[in-house]
């Protein structure tokens, strides 16, 4: 099973897709990206609400 969430489920015109075999390393994945390329600070990718919105996006592939 792998599981996928893009930037563009946020409403951004980023095209990047996280991908992973569980839900967790796509969350990971996503959470690197944000602070890589779109400057995410630590506490807001710690938040719990950014986290459980995180994982609701998340499709399964």
């Amino acid at each position: 099973m792998a599981y996928t969430i893009a930037c563009r489920d946020f409403g951004t015109a980023c095209p990047y897709v996280a991908r992973g075999e569980t839900i967790d390393e796509v969350v990971q994945d996503a959470m690197k990206h944000a602070k890589e390329v779109h400057s995410y600070t630590d506490e807001q990718l710690n938040d719990p609400k950014m986290i459980e919105e995180t994982k609701a996006a998340i499709k399964e592939v």
